[in-house]
């Protein structure tokens, strides 16, 4: 992945969230990736996720109860504040 933008997790300060180009199909997708310190403080990586899977797997985590109801009107919350903004930083997909 070659990251566009990076943010600390907010639960986990030490931890990255990374969002760029992904890996496959030459970096023409767009995905996103977790990074954490490893025992020797150098950033271990999880794997890449599409960004057009996110929203299935975060539906999936909320139906299957890895989210909670708080958690998941949070994120419901904030979709709504995002597309109720007049100002966006980045254009949403497919526009």
């Amino acid at each position: 992945m070659d990251p566009v933008h990076e943010e600390a997790v907010e639960t986990w300060p030490t931890d990255t969230l990374m969002l760029g180009n992904s890996s496959w199909h030459g970096g023409a997708d767009r995905s996103l990736k977790y990074a954490w310190p490893d025992k020797n403080g150098k950033r271990a990586r999880g794997g890449e996720i599409p960004m057009s899977a996110v929203p299935q797997a975060v539906m999936f985590a909320s139906r299957k109860g890895f989210l909670t109801r708080d958690e998941t009107a949070e994120l419901v919350k904030g979709l709504v504040d995002i597309l109720a903004s007049t100002e966006q930083s980045v254009p949403l997909a497919g526009r």
